[in-house]
């Protein structure tokens, strides 16, 4: 810290890059400054990979912030939500900046200066569980399902390898009048009914109507449909829209109380994004033209002694 003579105290104005004023009796110094910043590509390509990790996070974490298996609060799934989608969109754009094909088909970025968030296909939890696959329809609808394995709720229990007390988290992305909102509904496996229950799997079962399976009554459900199409499933949660993007995590808590997770990572549609869709290179070569930005902080003086800092 600058050492600060006497004759300063009670300054106000600017000299050079300081500008001085009075608050509380004491006198501040705030430092204007710019700091380096060489705008290189690689500078821009991870400024633009960390604002779509931050900013996907920030729309996912009611859900996220417990999916991570091992991880056990919000702050400790934060990092590693962080962490690992950080390193796979990295080492995504790596390779194919090391290939022919590079970052213009690269999609779901947007510049840093834009306030819009697009999904990308982000890991939202990961542990040792069996993964769900799914897909999402391109087609006029744009709806979530998973193939099924039969039409009862038997079916999915013995094709997913699931327990009574298993809780399905079904997550959806989805657009409406332009705008993508994330919605989720989470179903558990009535653990006092039988595995082995021929209760076919329709939106009224979901409902809790036939019990099989049941809401856990601190999470809504929260579908609008969820219905047998020839071999599909197909889901869409709350008010609907068309889906971008979509996962299913499954939970299942041990004996000693700790959740095991499955391995999720949210598929897209990029045909139902329309012209929403930013290319990596795109977004990169905008932000890298960003103006310069200067930052402020300031420096308390301690009036009290005659010599202070």
């Amino acid at each position: 810290m600058a050492e600060m003579t006497k004759d300063m105290y009670g300054a106000i104005g600017r000299v050079g890059n300081k500008t001085y004023y009075q608050r509380g009796g004491k006198t501040i110094a705030r430092t204007i400054t710019t700091p380096k910043n060489p705008k290189t590509e690689d500078q821009s390509l991870q400024r633009v990979l960390l604002k779509a990790v931050i900013k996907s996070y920030s729309k996912l974490k009611e859900i996220c912030n417990h999916s991570f298996e091992d991880y056990n609060n919000a702050f400790e799934c934060m990092n590693k939500f962080k962490r690992v989608n950080l390193m796979y969109l990295r080492e995504h754009a790596t390779a194919l900046m090391n290939s022919d094909q590079g970052l213009d088909g690269f999609y779901q970025f947007t510049p840093l200066q834009s306030e819009k968030w697009t999904p990308f296909a982000a890991i939202i939890s990961e542990g040792h569980l069996p993964a769900v696959t799914m897909g999402i329809s391109a087609e006029e609808g744009h709806v979530a399902y998973v193939n099924s394995p039969g039409p009862t709720y038997a079916d999915f229990v013995t094709a997913w390898n699931l327990q009574r007390g298993d809780m399905l988290t079904f997550v959806t992305v989805q657009k409406r009048d332009g705008n993508y909102e994330v919605t989720f509904a989470r179903l558990v496996l009535d653990p006092i009914n039988a595995d082995g229950s021929g209760a076919p799997m329709t939106t009224e079962i979901v409902d809790g109507q036939g019990g099989f399976p049941c809401s856990n009554r601190k999470n809504e459900l929260n579908f609008s449909a969820f219905e047998f199409d020839t071999d599909h499933f197909n889901f869409v949660l709350g008010r609907g829209g068309d889906v971008v993007a979509a996962g299913i995590i499954v939970s299942r808590e041990d004996e000693s109380g700790n959740w095991l997770r499955s391995n999720c990572q949210l598929v897209l549609n990029e045909a139902a994004f329309g012209p929403d869709l930013c290319s990596l290179a795109k977004a990169v070569a905008y932000s890298y033209k960003a103006s310069e930005i200067n930052v402020e902080s300031e420096l308390y003086l301690n009036n009290a002694d005659e010599g202070g800092q």
